[in-house]
């Protein structure tokens, strides 16, 4: 089976129920990604109850990569499995490269043959992984980001990738020198540098990260929330630009506006620019002062006071 839920993004409040935190999830991806909310709903509550009849087979096993994407539902599901750990085998597949790929991104650029090369390397999932999954996922639920932050800044041998990917996950807090995200910052530098649409941008944006964890239609999603509030960073020909679906958007033009060219050049603040509510794992971030903050100099989160 495959897990599309991206929790690397958007809400994940602590809920009493799975069926609380599908209908969280569910609202969040369809208003996000344009899709129905009926269909994701019933996608999520299937994963879910896939993932749990893993006490029906020999052996269950997780394939992963490195990136953000993959570590945040990787944590998930070993939260998740962890009560199924004595009734049923549990394995882990996890890389950040492999011999004579230059540029590893993910499973998805092996061959069959490569893959398999794979499987003989799989390891038993440890009660120490499980713990420290499950610390994780704690704290990406948390109201405060400061559990999470310490685990962005240890060392990690049992989930050695996952450090990096929680800093990764940090860096999309709104900045304190302009209040964009690192994802939003890249991708107006990139239309700055001469990309011309949303389709041109990912690539680059892509190059840019030590290890790219967005498909195209999260780059697009980020694009048209830059695109939508009173004061937008891009604008296009389209008189509702945000609002297009992902094959017209693609390929549509796009240029910086002043508001952009300003965020560029850090002379304003995005937060309060834009008024947007942020929604980042259990935190909700409002207003132009938004309590926490990421620092780009020194690679940390920064609780700002209220005044």
């Amino acid at each position: 089976m495959r897990w599309a839920d991206p929790l690397c993004e958007g809400p994940l409040h602590r809920h009493a129920t799975d069926t609380a935190r599908q209908k969280e999830r569910a609202a969040y991806l369809a208003a996000r990604m344009s899709i129905p909310m009926t269909e994701t709903y019933r996608d999520l509550m299937g994963d879910d109850w896939r993932v749990d009849q893993c006490v029906h087979y020999d052996e269950t096993i997780l394939w992963f990569e490195a990136d953000l994407f993959d570590q945040a539902i990787l944590v998930y599901l070993l939260a998740r499995l962890g009560a199924y750990r004595t009734r049923t085998r549990l394995s882990l597949i996890c890389i950040g490269e492999f011999p004579g790929v230059h540029r590893f991104i993910g499973l998805g650029q092996l061959s069959a043959d490569q893959l398999a090369t794979l499987l003989p390397e799989r390891r038993p999932v440890t009660p120490g992984q499980i713990r420290l999954a499950t610390r994780t996922w704690e704290a990406f639920q948390s109201e405060s980001p400061v559990a999470l932050a310490s685990i962005g800044g240890m060392r990690s041998s049992t989930l050695p990738f996952l450090p990096a990917a929680v800093r990764r996950y940090l860096a999309e807090y709104p900045s304190l020198r302009n209040g964009l995200s690192r994802t939003e910052q890249l991708a107006l530098e990139a239309i700055a540098a001469g990309a011309r649409t949303p389709r041109e941008v990912f690539p680059r944006v892509q190059e840019r990260e030590r290890r790219p964890y967005m498909g195209d239609g999260m780059l697009y999603a980020v694009l048209r929330g830059l695109a939508a509030p009173r004061y937008p960073a891009i604008a296009g020909t389209h008189g509702r630009l945000p609002r297009l679906k992902d094959p017209e958007f693609a390929g549509h033009p796009l240029r910086l506006t002043d508001t952009g060219r300003r965020l560029l050049s850090n002379e304003i603040d995005w937060c309060a620019v834009s008024g947007v509510i942020r929604q980042i794992g259990g935190v909700t971030l409002r207003g132009p002062r938004p309590r926490w903050r990421w620092d780009t100099r020194r690679h940390v989160i920064v609780e700002q006071r209220s005044r």
